[in-house]
């Protein structure tokens, strides 16, 4: 198994003021080792694999982020500790704080056993937070060479390279791990994140772009990450706006345009989206990513519900979820009490504000997306077109009745 180093979240000029605080909050993530980078890999070979499967409780304790208990468990063992031991020791007392005396054990434990390739990462850490990029590189080679097909070996060497500013042997390792594991959002996530602490903003752009294209949420977490504060440009700004994601061909769809517009600062059609979600007790995430342009809601099954202006002045709400979520009935009933419990909400909402010229968005701004003008608004209620997954061709408008 493995343990987590260093908070995630600290920047490198940061992580030696933080790193106590950080083996104590975050000592219980497991399968994740964070140099001050974000970098996270697969777990080593079970416990019980590597001599010593009585030392599993020690190892419980140390997941759980429990340093303390961890040092009583192997202080009640009675007897000199083993290399193995060492390292679960001074892992645990990284947790509690002890950087002197936990640095001490794990340089022991890997001198007693130089296979040990937890310490070696574990050590690596520690000159991470101490900002020694040359030392970490030296370590991280030591865990590499004792497995260099592992993934994280990989990921971990490309993090310190990048903050060396040696960028192409780097990119070659961040290569060879996403080739390794399949290359999905989170992995592309976790190499940008690397690229962003190392001010390689157009790599750390072009590596979150194909995170957000295989999973939009990461966008949600991009955006409260301070590990992107440094990311400034233009093009990241763009991408952070932009919403490319489109609907499988078989997947369920369904529209209604309003007449009241869709606003991020006073909430109203979002809530009354919201509200009726509610209503229908249809659970949806808690996570609701809203833009100046448009907003997306996330509920079970794979629904996805988006809020977007078209430039004929009205708004759309646009439903979409995977054909094995909703039946054609059911989809069609759903989509209908949807649409008419927001528009029922937004008869009753308040008036919107008129936006004065000064306030409105500068063309230079990325357009919003569209959709085809047959939802453009009825005199009274809204219009809404369903594509049940079974139907083949385009839905045809049809009233609220």
């Amino acid at each position: 198994m493995s343990w987590l180093l260093l908070r995630p979240e600290i920047p490198p000029a940061d992580a030696a003021v933080g790193l106590r605080a950080a083996f104590r909050a975050f000592g219980r993530s497991v399968g994740c080792l964070a140099l001050g980078l974000a970098v996270s890999f697969a777990g080593s070979a079970p416990l019980q694999a590597q001599g010593g499967g009585d030392l599993a409780a020690v190892e419980a304790a140390i997941e759980a982020g429990d340093g303390a208990r961890a040092l009583d468990l192997l202080a009640a063992r009675g007897r000199s500790l083993g290399a193995r031991e060492l390292m679960l020791r001074g892992t645990a007392k990284l947790i509690v704080g002890e950087l002197r005396g936990g640095a001490a054990d794990l340089e022991a434990a890997v001198e007693r056993d130089p296979s040990l390739r937890q310490g070696w990462m574990n050590l690596a850490g520690l000159e991470i937070a101490e900002g020694d990029w040359p030392e970490a590189h030296r370590l991280l080679r030591k865990a590499h060479d004792l497995d260099p097909s592992a993934p994280d070996g990989q990921l971990n060497l490309g993090a310190v390279l990048v903050m060396m500013g040696r960028g192409a042997e780097a990119a070659e390792h961040f290569g060879r791990y996403l080739e390794v594991t399949g290359g999905g959002g989170e992995e592309h996530y976790l190499v940008a994140t690397n690229y962003a602490l190392g001010g390689a903003e157009h790599l750390a752009i072009e590596h979150l772009e194909q995170a957000f294209a295989r999973d939009e949420r990461l966008r949600l977490r991009a955006r409260r990450d301070d590990r992107f504060l440094g990311l400034d440009s233009l093009e990241y700004r763009v991408l952070l706006s932009t919403d490319a994601w489109t609907a499988p061909a078989d997947w369920h769809d369904g529209a209604a345009a309003f007449r009241r517009r869709y606003q991020r600062d006073d909430g109203v059609l979002l809530y009354a989206v919201l509200d009726t979600l509610r209503a229908l007790d249809v659970p949806y995430g808690g996570d609701v990513e809203a833009t100046a342009r448009w907003a997306l809601v996330w509920g079970q099954g794979g629904l996805r519900i988006k809020l977007f202006n078209q430039d004929d002045g009205t708004s759309v709400v646009q439903a979409v979820a995977p054909p094995a979520s909703f039946s054609g009935a059911q989809w069609q009933r759903f989509t209908q009490e949807l649409f008419r419990g927001v528009h029922g909400r937004l008869a009753t909402a308040r008036p919107p504000v008129p936006r004065l010229p000064n306030r409105q968005a500068p063309s230079s701004q990325a357009p919003s997306s569209q959709v085809p003008s047959s939802h453009a608004p009825l005199s009274q209620a809204p219009s809404f077109q369903n594509r049940p997954s079974q139907t083949p061709k385009p839905p045809q408008e049809t009233p609220f009745q």
